[in-house]
């Protein structure tokens, strides 16, 4: 049980620090598509803002959500995919099984 609770708070840390670390390669190395994901970033943003959520909520939705917290989640959400197959490999590579 703890160590279902440590690996799972380790892949949250993980991917956090993954997430930012392949932000920044990707701001350094390729700005064209860092500008690209932004944009993306930017209309997602227009289009939660733009549905039909009344005032008492939309009002909140654009307060918080912003598009560098998009782009961050995006890179952050990669990490924890590539961190689950790395670690669904290593667990069959070592015949550790995991139960549900």
């Amino acid at each position: 049980m703890m160590q279902r609770i440590l690996l799972s708070t380790g892949n949250i840390i993980v991917s956090l620090i993954l997430g930012a670390m392949a932000l920044a390669f990707v701001g350094i190395h390729y700005p064209e598509t860092l500008d690209q994901i932004i944009n993306v970033a930017t209309s997602a943003k227009s289009y939660i803002v733009a549905t039909n959520l009344p005032p008492k909520y939309n009002v909140w939705v654009r307060l918080l959500l912003e598009e560098k917290q998009l782009v961050f989640m995006f890179f952050t959400i990669v990490m924890r995919i590539l961190l689950a197959i790395l670690q669904s490999i290593v667990f069959s590579f070592f015949g550790s099984e995991r139960t549900a």
